[in-house]
């Protein structure tokens, strides 16, 4: 914070300066003398302070009375408080220009008489200086004690918010990117206030809010409230956090047995899934988020904060590695109390498709799987599903990002009964000779009848699945005919080559 001062204005009423006299530069007589000093060379430049008022006799520029022009403007750019000037010992007139110049910044220019020695006017200028810091170490010290006595006595940021207001009489807002923590008075909006002022509020070396302030001009003692209120309101949000990170610990813990065997007993997660924040009576789906890299934790922790704090829902996140896994809780029908119906809710596999499509977590290599809706007890079934559903869409749809158990669990169920040395032979017997050709010539005409049987027989699909023209799909398939003679719209041929194709891509295709 900037050392305190007095204002030119409360300087010119001292005895010591009551014959002295404004020449120029009025409008600035609100600036704040913070030091005093005397010019004995004209060259300032590199040494003015800010809130400096500089006395001369103008004896430097005795024989060059324009350089004062110059002067006064190198003052103002270095946010010199004022020029005081004993001119009628080597000076017969101030310039026009200078006084021109000092209307022109807002610089006052103040002439003292010739008889009024330094020493009277610095020792007094500096008496009122220190007075003025000492009261506003005492008021900083009461502000400080008031605040941190709120802090101590678990008062509540509420009220921690309150007090500020009425210190500062003037509406205030803590934010985090746009989002209230609090506001008093409650209900203020802040974002339409015009002439607020904007301080951070920093914790672990990051800027974890913002103390907004709808006023503009604020003197020493509302600035000396505001630190005090930036610091409270710091460790304020320090506890906060150092309580949050606790109970993600204990959270993290609880996640870990529900997800290794054996998984406590069915009423022991009922008990501490309660405690926790994790409803029991909730159904839960787990999404699991893989890319090469570690995914984007803030990005995704925040996105995931926003879109439970709409549900009014509590979810959760672990991080692992290049892998995230999300926690998601479903109301059940019968737990809508706005007037939204579980079918009118968005799923948790929409919302997702929603952040990938619109790069919300960025441009990254992601698949995510989402299990099916599990009880609390059984998240281990659905973060498995998860990690069956990212394997079937790496394998089979690699450019579906997002992809639901349900969307292949029949895929995944024959992968696992194909699995034997007979289902071996039958593909060797249907599609050995396309596998070999594929090989021999390094084409795709595998994975143009996958894709042409999964689109359900749609050239159009097909190609796009494949970034080809049409009727390079229907040479292809063509191809496949004259090598194979398999009748294509035949279903029984249709389901035995799907089959096979699942077989080879989800056990055999490296």
């Amino acid at each position: 914070m900037k050392i305190p001062g007095v204002t030119v204005q409360e300087l010119m009423a001292i005895p010591e300066l009551k014959e002295a006299k404004v020449l120029s530069g009025e409008q600035g007589l609100n600036r704040v003398v913070r030091f005093i000093d005397i010019m004995e060379v004209p060259d300032l430049k590199g040494w003015i302070r800010e809130g400096v008022l500089l006395m001369t006799t103008a004896y430097s520029i005795r024989h060059e009375p324009e350089v004062l022009c110059q002067i006064i403007q190198l003052l103002h750019q270095g946010g010199a408080a004022a020029l005081a000037i004993k001119p009628t010992r080597f000076l017969t007139e101030i310039p026009r220009s200078a006084l021109e110049a000092s209307n022109a910044c807002g610089l006052p220019m103040i002439e003292i008489p010739a008889d009024i020695p330094y020493t009277d006017i610095t020792q007094r200028v500096m008496d009122m200086v220190l007075n003025r810091q000492v009261e506003l170490l005492r008021r900083s010290e009461g502000i400080y004690r008031t605040l941190t006595t709120m802090v101590l006595e678990n008062s509540g940021i509420q009220a921690v918010s309150d007090n500020i207001a009425e210190l500062l009489k003037a509406p205030v807002a803590f934010d985090n990117g746009g989002q209230a923590i609090i506001t008093s008075p409650q209900g203020w909006d802040w974002m339409k206030a015009q002439d607020s002022r904007y301080f951070p509020i920093n914790v672990d070396k990051r800027t974890v809010a913002r103390l907004v302030i709808a006023r503009n001009e604020l003197d020493d003692m509302e600035q000396v409230g505001i630190e005090q209120a930036r610091l409270v309101m710091a460790l304020e949000l320090m506890r906060e956090k150092a309580v949050e990170d606790t109970e993600n610990r204990l959270r993290g813990n609880f996640i870990d047995e529900l997800m290794t065997p054996p998984v406590p007993v069915r009423h022991e997660v009922e008990r501490r899934g309660r405690q926790l924040g994790f409803n029991p009576a909730y159904d839960w789906e787990v999404a699991v988020l893989e890319s090469a890299t570690a995914p984007p934790e803030e990005i995704l922790s925040g996105l995931l904060s926003l879109e439970s704090t709409r549900r009014r829902l509590v979810s959760h996140i672990e991080f692992r590695s290049n892998r995230a896994v999300l926690f998601l809780p479903t109301l059940n029908s019968s737990d809508y109390y706005d007037g939204t119906s579980a079918d009118q809710e968005r799923s948790w596999a929409e919302t997702l498709k929603q952040w990938v499509s619109e790069k919300a977590l960025g441009t990254g290599d992601y698949y995510i799987g989402i299990g099916s809706a599990k009880k609390l007890w059984e998240l281990l079934q659905s973060y498995n599903e998860a990690r069956r559903a990212i394997t079937v869409s790496q394998r089979l749809y690699p450019d579906q990002r997002v992809c639901t158990y349900g969307d292949i669990e029949m895929h995944y169920m024959l992968g696992e009964a194909m699995d034997t040395e007979e289902f071996s032979n039958v593909f060797e017997r249907k599609l050995g000779k396309l596998q070999q050709y594929d090989r021999s010539h390094g084409s795709d005409l595998l994975k143009t009848l996958f894709y042409y049987l999964e689109s359900r027989g749609s050239l159009i699909d097909t190609a796009n699945y494949l970034f080809i023209h049409r009727n390079s799909v229907k040479y292809r398939l063509e191809r496949i005919r004259d090598m194979t003679d398999f009748d294509l719209n035949d279903p029984r041929e249709q389901f035995i080559c799907h089959a096979c194709l699942i077989h080879y891509y989800l056990r055999e295709h490296k």
